[in-house]
């Protein structure tokens, strides 16, 4: 079986909603309309049992009215009130007077039933007769001695006439209110489904090779274009992984073919040459060199990978930030002196944060590491660790190359170097500095950069601190 579109099951949901609030009013008004008229019917019966008692008197035994024929307003209540009427001798139940109407509708009461109407209290009671139905009312009045029952009533039919007028009407109102809400909901529905549609068309043409296309958005700002806005939000988000991921494949590409070229050559020389044991060793020991290279790259990937996978876990411990800048600085003292720079730190006693102590190490490392490589031999590289508030602060600067203004936005891209200064392969393949991004943001902290092309650059990394309480 085919399903229904949604097209057609928001058109059954109004078409039923609609149905069940007609019905609903429908049942609501005409129990309010036939309680209504019925008991506008009642109290039309009462009054004129009233109203014909004050004009009944008896005369010679035989019941009369007396009214002013003068006035057309008694004329025309007694009319009205005697149309349905009958007076009985409440002792012998004999009926003494009636009016036509009772009498063409053969409405009769025996003895017995005047007698015992005579023993209740005055009320009502429906006859039902061939040509109608009559509603009375019957009271007991006593007169000169004699007691009489007297029957006041009206015909019923005009309350039916409207009911079933009514019930007429309802039985075209509820379809054709049906039929309009179904035409209607179905036009609205398509109208309001054409956003949903555009979407849908605008979202198939999207591929791999065109993720620059975006979903149209009406500026409604109503759901539709929420979810345009978030699915556009989405569809940014995935051109930019695969635009990273592309440049990550062809830079990979790059940096593995230089090394092996390099292998290659330096073999295919080796193997065409014929050399001594001596110059053998000098090829190995430079090929061992690019296996050191492609080795730490693959290493700095796979760690990588693993860090923005989540398989990293990053540990939550005291970490004395301000003693292992102190001993990284001892320890890479050599290496500097190597190149002929000076190498000073600058720490505030026992600045403590909350994280892991390798990675910690590894970022600043990193950061100390670039400084050195990239600083002119005769300068220095500076290390401070300081505290503001609940905030530690490593500053690492440097009085080197420095790196340009539209290079400063893509340090922190894998494989990124900013100018053929800084390509020399001796100096790593353009991971360090996206490990130290990946790590400062794990430990919720931040890090900015500062430079000046030929004058150096400014490295500050800010982490969240945690003060200690001594005992």
């Amino acid at each position: 079986m085919r399903p229904l579109t949604l097209r057609t099951k928001l058109t059954l949901f109004y078409c039923i909603t609609v149905s069940v609030l007609l019905t609903g009013f429908a049942l609501v008004y005409y129990r309010v309309l036939s309680v209504g008229i019925d008991r506008d019917l009642t109290q039309d019966i009462l009054d004129r049992t009233s109203g014909l008692r004050g004009y009944l008197r008896f005369e010679e035994g035989q019941p009369v009215f007396l009214f002013d024929t003068n006035d057309p307003g008694e004329v025309t209540f007694i009319n009205r009130a005697t149309r349905y009427y009958q007076l009985y001798e409440i002792r012998t139940g004999r009926l003494l007077a009636e009016s036509d109407e009772p009498r063409s509708s053969q409405v009769r009461f025996s003895p017995a039933d005047i007698q015992h109407y005579a023993e209740t209290s005055p009320d009502f009671v429906d006859i039902h007769t061939d040509l109608e139905r009559i509603r009375l009312r019957y009271e007991a009045m006593t007169v000169g001695g004699d007691s009489y029952l007297l029957f006041v009533g009206a015909s019923m039919r005009p309350i039916e006439d409207t009911i079933d007028s009514f019930l007429e009407g309802l039985a075209w109102l509820i379809p054709s209110g049906v039929l309009l809400a179904a035409i209607t909901s179905w036009f609205m529905a398509g109208k309001a489904l054409e956003p949903v549609a555009a979407l849908g068309k605008a979202a198939s043409e999207i591929a791999v090779s065109r993720l620059d296309r975006r979903l149209p958005v009406q500026g409604t700002n109503d759901e539709l274009d929420q979810l345009a806005i978030q699915f556009n939000e989405t569809l940014g988000r995935l051109e930019k992984a695969v635009a990273e991921m592309k440049q990550f494949t062809a830079s990979i590409s790059h940096e593995l073919r230089t090394p092996l070229a390099i292998l290659r050559g330096e073999a295919e020389v080796a193997l065409m040459q014929t050399n001594s044991s001596e110059q053998y060793r000098r090829v190995l020991a430079s090929q061992l060199e690019e296996f050191e290279k492609l080795t730490r790259m693959i290493n700095q990937l796979l760690t990588l990978a693993r860090a923005e996978s989540g398989e990293v876990d990053i540990a939550k411990e005291e970490v004395n930030i301000s003693a292992m800048v102190q001993t990284l600085t001892e320890e890479l003292e050599p290496v500097a002196a190597s190149k002929n720079l000076n190498l000073s730190c600058y720490c505030a006693p026992d600045v403590i944060i909350s994280g892991d102590s390798a990675w910690v190490e590894r970022l600043v490392l990193h950061l100390v590491d670039n400084a050195i490589k990239f600083s002119r031999p005769g300068g220095g590289v500076t290390i401070r660790v300081s505290e503001e508030g609940q905030t530690a602060i490593v500053q690492v600067e440097d009085d080197g190359i420095g790196i340009p203004p539209e290079a400063l936005p893509h340090i922190f891209e894998r494989f990124y170097r900013a100018d053929p200064a800084r390509s020399n392969r001796s100096e790593g393949a353009g991971l360090g500095l996206s490990l130290v991004k990946w790590a400062v943001d794990q430990h919720h902290g931040s890090i900015d950069v500062e430079s000046v092309p030929g004058k150096g650059s400014r490295f500050r990394v800010k982490l969240p601190s945690r003060i200690i309480n001594p005992n």
